[in-house]
């Protein structure tokens, strides 16, 4: 009796050891997913409404100040190559308000579900250790807060990128019809939520071409059936391409230069991110496709743009997701310690990053200090002129004025005819005769976009001429990416 009960207290003392590798197991792919999504949370959440909108977001929140059958007419004007995006944001706001906060959570959400994807990707690959590495170093990234906390569609791309990036290793594994539907979808919404981002399609193309070439018959009309409904869409924005993207500069050496630090929101962690991919290449179906995600779109692009106005990083932004993965491929295979402590060291030297991407500086311009200083310093009576041509968004200057000063505290707009956002078109129109509109006004502001020595200089129309002879500069501020000038009547003889 003695002796069987030796072998059944050995046997019981046995079997949690050799059990333990798949109970792991089991527990990384439930946690593969959800510890990344809640680190991304959290770190999207933080200092979210610190800066305030800059041009582009105040573009987004102008769309949702319009009526239904406006918003109609400024797409078919302006911006509907992203209009699927200005009509979520539009029924989004109409429930959650139109605040900073409320504005900028769909695209948090979006880093979110993106974290959480990439968590499955990995699961997908069976290694569920590399998912959660990989979703871990993309949760920690500041370039991932930087764009969960801006009221544009970069995010939500990003999201349906990494949705169709899964769904084309379910196709590598072998193509079914639901697989091929759910992929072409993925393919639309991409589009839908911005067309430059399905140069998504160089990475996938070569992927299949690589990994598994005789899926290409099968890949490439899934795709084509994807794209077929955004036809209109392109239609549409082709015609308005001169206005949307005509601002680009062509792509130069210098803009590749600053390449890791404009992709990954830190030159260190770029650099570390860049060592680590070259490190993951493989002939393997993960190390394939995500380094076919993190390189080709970009280089594309990258190369269209020495010719045409497209090279802007954050339209690839992505490609983020193929260096996550390609990391997570690379330290699972080196171990829980060494994994760990890698990702440790990541999240370390990106707090720098995390600092700088949460400052007004990295989102080009500084909209709170001009509120600021109108609020603190305006006086009844008070008349605003704007710089209309001032190089980039400067159309999107009485934004600023509209969504941040009350009623009450806001200087008035001396030369303003038609109203922004109005019968279709984006942009105010402005009163010609400027010496009559600004009558015996005793003070006026002047607000451009850009750093001007002299903030008349180069003011568009008459405007220079005219303040110049009526109208003494009493002083000048000049924040990130914007000059205030306070103007006044000079005395009559």
């Amino acid at each position: 009796m003695d002796d069987d009960a030796t072998i059944v207290m050995e046997a019981a003392r046995v079997e949690p050891v050799s059990d333990a590798p798949r109970r792991i197991e089991v527990w990384l792919r439930q946690v593969c997913w959800a510890a990344p999504a809640v680190v991304t949370l959290i770190s999207c959440l933080i200092g979210i409404t610190g800066p305030a909108l800059w041009a582009d977001e105040l573009a987004t929140w102008g769309i949702t100040t319009v009526s239904w059958p406006e918003l109609w007419k400024q797409l078919d004007g302006t911006d509907a190559s992203i209009g699927p995006y200005y009509v979520f944001i539009r029924l989004w706001t109409t429930v959650f308000g139109d605040s900073d906060l409320a504005l900028r959570l769909p695209s948090t959400f979006a880093m979110v579900a993106t974290a959480a994807v990439i968590g499955l990707i990995g699961r997908r690959l069976g290694a569920p250790r590399a998912g959660l590495i990989a979703g871990l170093v993309f949760a920690v990234l500041p370039i991932t807060a930087r764009f969960g906390q801006e009221a544009r569609p970069y995010a939500a791309a990003t999201l349906a990128a990494a949705v169709a990036t899964l769904l084309l290793i379910r196709m590598l594994e072998g193509y079914t019809l639901g697989v091929g539907l759910a992929y072409a979808l993925s393919l639309t919404v991409l589009g839908a939520l911005h067309l430059v981002a399905l140069s998504l399609l160089a990475g996938h193309g070569l992927a299949v071409l690589v990994h598994k070439r005789k899926l290409l018959w099968r890949w490439i009309p899934t795709a084509v059936g994807g794209l077929v409904p955004l036809i209109p869409l392109v239609l549409i924005g082709r015609r308005q391409q001169g206005n949307q993207i005509g601002w680009i500069p062509l792509a130069d050496l210098h803009q590749l230069e600053a390449y890791a630090n404009e992709m990954f929101g830190s030159a260190v962690v770029g650099g570390a991110l860049l060592v680590l991919g070259a490190a993951a290449l493989s002939r393997e179906r993960g190390a394939v496709v995500a380094a076919c995600v993190a390189v080709t779109p970009a280089a594309a692009l990258f190369t269209v743009g020495t010719v045409s106005h497209l090279w802007q990083q954050r339209y690839v932004l992505f490609t983020v997701v193929g260096w996550a993965l390609l990391a997570g491929l690379l330290l699972a295979k080196r171990g829980v310690v060494a994994a760990a402590a890698a990702v440790a060291t990541l999240a370390v030297l990106s707090l720098p990053g995390q600092v700088s991407v949460r400052k007004p500086a990295f989102r080009y311009q500084d909209t709170a200090a001009v509120v600021t200083l109108l609020k603190t310093t305006y006086r009844p009576g008070d008349g605003i002129v704007y710089g209309l041509q001032d190089r980039g968004p400067g159309v999107l200057n009485r934004d600023i004025v509209a969504h941040y000063i009350p009623a009450d505290m806001r200087p008035t707009d001396l030369l303003v005819d038609r109203p922004m956002r109005t019968d279709g078109w984006m942009v105010a129109s402005e009163h010609q005769d400027v010496a009559a509109r600004l009558g015996e006004t005793q003070r006026i502001w002047v607000l451009r976009l850009g750093e001007y020595g002299d903030p008349l200089d180069g003011l568009d129309g008459s405007k220079s001429q005219v303040l110049g002879e009526g109208y003494d500069v009493q002083e000048t501020w000049r924040t990130t990416g914007y000059t205030v000038a306070l103007l006044i009547r000079k005395a009559t003889e």
